[in-house]
């Protein structure tokens, strides 16, 4: 098999998406010795700015193309037989079979989280997807449920849930407690939360819920967040001024995983108050480096988590607080909560997700 792969979202500050595409194709390179790898850091109509931090893959059967025309005037486009996108996009105008990653309906559930624009390029690149592609992976049951919800027409077969798995790259980060020290963090004495920072996070009802905990705990421990800033939260700094936070809590912007890794490993707990998530990788990645988890118990969380964290409603304050005095109030809870996320860290595989994404593949080339 000849498989063009969409490397796009790798190429500058890797979010979920470009997380999901640099593991994938890394483990495929590991499952798949024989079958040739085109990786398409430009794909479709999307052109990043630069390609330095394209994922690279030193392999005999991997070879990286910028193509300009995507279609089949292209010869190297003309010659693949599967070409796979995880951008949103559908690659139209193109003979290969079509698969498709789909993180989340969000932009569906949830319209107000999100900006119009954003709205409208998703559902036209999804509805696209679920009526052309060949394949669509859903990366959780949930997002899988969501689709057939909003798109009843689709056969339930041409949807397939392919977890993500763990960054174990990230643990494979240099020990290096300087790079958390240069925010103002000490080990255990904060608690962490990852991701963008946008509506859909809920780092408002956050904020609002640490300052309740800072006044019920005289011992209380920071707040980090990390992540860059996305859209439609313009006055995020100015929320925390409001709030009399400023000297409890950090914003990081954008980490590297150097960065990254560090942060989680010198956290007290993790806290993730989000209103939806098509998956909810931070949360696997904390458990991966033995560390309690405060979380929501809406959509894809409870799926990934079990039993093996502290979930919340993610609208009500008071819980979240409750989770975090309950783990500070007993070493054994703590350790238990830690054991359990641990144990379930070892459901999630990228090998084990590449293998299952390779069978897809030979299956619709038969097709």
């Amino acid at each position: 098999m000849k498989i063009g792969f969409d490397i796009s979202q790798t190429c500058e500050s890797k979010s979920g998406t470009g997380f999901y595409a640099d593991q994938m194709i890394r483990a495929l390179a590991h499952v798949d010795n024989e079958n040739e790898y085109t990786l398409l850091p430009w794909f479709y109509d999307y052109r990043p700015q630069t390609l330095d931090n394209a994922t690279k893959i030193n392999r005999e059967n991997f070879e990286e193309k910028v193509l300009k025309r995507f279609s089949d005037e292209e010869n190297a486009m003309k010659r693949l037989d599967i070409i796979h996108s995880n951008n949103f996009r559908f690659p139209k105008d193109v003979s290969a079979k079509k698969v498709v990653t789909l993180y989340d309906v969000c932009f569906l559930d949830h319209p107000e989280y999100t900006t119009e624009a954003n709205r409208l390029f998703c559902y036209k690149g999804t509805l696209d997807s679920m009526l052309f592609a060949d394949k669509i992976i859903a990366i959780s049951e949930y997002t899988k449920k969501r689709l057939l919800y909003f798109f009843p027409f689709v056969d339930e077969k041409k949807v397939e849930v392919v977890y993500c798995g763990n960054r174990d790259t990230l643990l494979k980060e240099k020990d290096d407690e300087s790079l958390i020290k240069r925010y103002g963090l000490k080990k255990d004495e904060y608690y962490l939360s990852v991701g963008t920072i946008e509506p859909r996070k809920n780092y408002t009802t956050l904020l609002q819920a640490y300052k309740i905990y800072k006044e019920k705990n005289r011992d209380y421990k920071k707040l980090c967040i990390a992540g860059g800033y996305g859209w439609m939260e313009e006055n995020f700094k100015h929320r925390i001024v409001e709030l009399g936070l400023t000297q409890d809590v950090v914003v990081t912007g954008y980490v590297t995983d150097a960065e990254l890794s560090n942060l989680y490993r010198y956290c007290f707990g993790f806290v993730y108050p989000t209103w939806y998530e098509g998956f909810g990788l931070p949360v696997l990645e904390a458990m991966n480096f033995r560390k309690p988890v405060i979380a929501s118990r809406v959509s894809s969380i409870p799926e990934i988590t079990g039993d093996s964290a502290i979930l919340v409603s993610p609208g009500e304050c008071e819980e979240i607080v409750n989770g975090m005095l309950y783990l500070e109030a007993s070493d054994e809870r703590y350790s238990s909560i830690i054991n359990k996320g641990y144990e379930q860290t070892r459901k999630f595989s990228w090998i084990k997700s590449a293998n299952q994404l390779f069978d897809i593949y030979k299956q619709i080339i038969l097709i």
